[in-house]
């Protein structure tokens, strides 16, 4: 199966979040996902893809990654695959944003991203965290451990609820004093 995705083609996305390959395209073969994000961003909590291989490929800024309980930093035109069943999250670090990909094998995952946009405009506000992560669950998408966590911007794995104002704070103290 051949396919040809223009920019303007692609489907809507979310959050940063944009999809460059279907994976209805692939006939469920594979799928990429390009992101977006600021910096000083923590990303979604510590989770595993039971059912699926992702790996994420830098096209421009920093990735900072915590992989099966170590940290790395990916820079423009590193890649780090992340094998199923393996706990796996990202941030940005506090002085630089990322533009990635990701190609999940097989396909599925990236089908989360509009879901949660559909679902998000019909309550007319973001989801819950926990509705997130039921909404997660239909695409191969569970939280590890028994409560969620994310990484900080300064490479810490913290609770969810902290990861926010971890970062704040963390930006806050590089803010030059007037």
């Amino acid at each position: 199966m051949t396919t040809v995705i223009h920019l303007e083609d692609r489907p809507a996305g979310r959050r940063g979040f944009e999809i460059v390959l279907p994976s209805v395209t692939t006939g469920g073969a594979a799928a990429i996902v390009e992101g977006v994000i600021d910096a000083a961003t923590p990303g979604p909590p510590l989770h595993v893809h039971t059912a699926s291989d992702e790996t994420y490929f830098v096209l421009s800024g920093s990735l900072m990654m915590h992989i099966d309980g170590r940290v790395i930093t990916l820079t423009a035109g590193g890649l780090a695959h992340v094998s199923r069943g393996t706990a796996h999250t990202w941030a940005t670090p506090l002085t630089e944003g990322a533009r990635f990909l990701t190609l999940h094998l097989p396909g599925g995952y990236e089908e989360y991203h509009p879901t949660a946009l559909r679902a998000e405009e019909e309550k007319g506000r973001p989801l819950e965290q926990y509705d997130l992560f039921k909404l997660a669950a239909r695409f191969d998408w569970q939280m590890a451990g028994p409560e969620p966590r994310r990484l900080t911007p300064d490479g810490i794995l913290v609770p969810a609820a902290r990861a926010d104002e971890e970062a704040a704070r963390a930006l806050a103290a590089l803010a030059p004093v007037e």
